[in-house]
């Protein structure tokens, strides 16, 4: 699931970014698919490594491919983390009844977003203007934190409610279980 998730988040951040006024680096990324699929069904520690191993491609392309801020993208990793993290423990809590209904899905992977979103605002006002130099470090940087996190909601809304589909699929359900022993699995399948 973490290779699929860099396959997730790679492919649209080369296919292009999305139009903001003034710069070019806000990218779609759906590596947090995965991410929230392992976190419903296998728990938060399955949830943050999938997270960190998923978040690997993404920083390689906005830091290193892209140019933009380089070194301190290894923070991209750690928010996924931190969304699989928070997404597995919020599921553990609910329990697997509660988690079968759609508006707690939802609300599960936009919560779990959270922490993430706030490590995304405190990178591009604090990290970004600190450890690069120039004029988009210094003003462009925190006015993109708005557009990523507006990007990264949507996102999330796209992936729960593709999340709610594949919770109620059996044929995913299915396929699921051939790789994953019953008695590991958080939601039942």
């Amino acid at each position: 699931m973490g290779a699929l998730g860099n396959v997730l988040g790679i492919i649209p951040i080369a296919l292009g970014y999305l139009p903001t006024p003034a710069v070019g680096q806000v990218a779609l990324d759906f590596s947090s698919i995965a991410v929230v699929v392992v976190a419903i069904f296998l728990g938060w520690r399955l949830g943050s490594l999938t997270g960190l191993i998923a978040g690997l491609g993404p920083a390689v392309m906005f830091g290193f491919v892209t140019g933009s801020t380089g070194i301190i993208t290894f923070l991209l990793p750690v928010g996924k983390a931190l969304t699989g993290f928070t997404v597995g423990l919020i599921s553990q809590a609910m329990g697997p009844q509660r988690m079968q209904r759609t508006y707690n899905i939802l609300g599960v992977v936009l919560l779990g977003f959270v922490p993430e979103a706030i490590l995304i605002w405190f990178y591009f006002v604090n990290l970004v203007p600190f450890f690069v130099t120039g004029y988009f470090a210094q003003v462009i940087a925190p006015t993109l934190a708005v557009p990523v996190l507006i990007k990264g909601f949507g996102e999330m809304i796209v992936i729960g409610f593709l999340t709610i589909a594949l919770v109620g699929n059996e044929g995913f359900r299915t396929f699921f279980r051939r790789f994953v022993p019953a008695e590991r699995l958080i939601l039942p399948v």
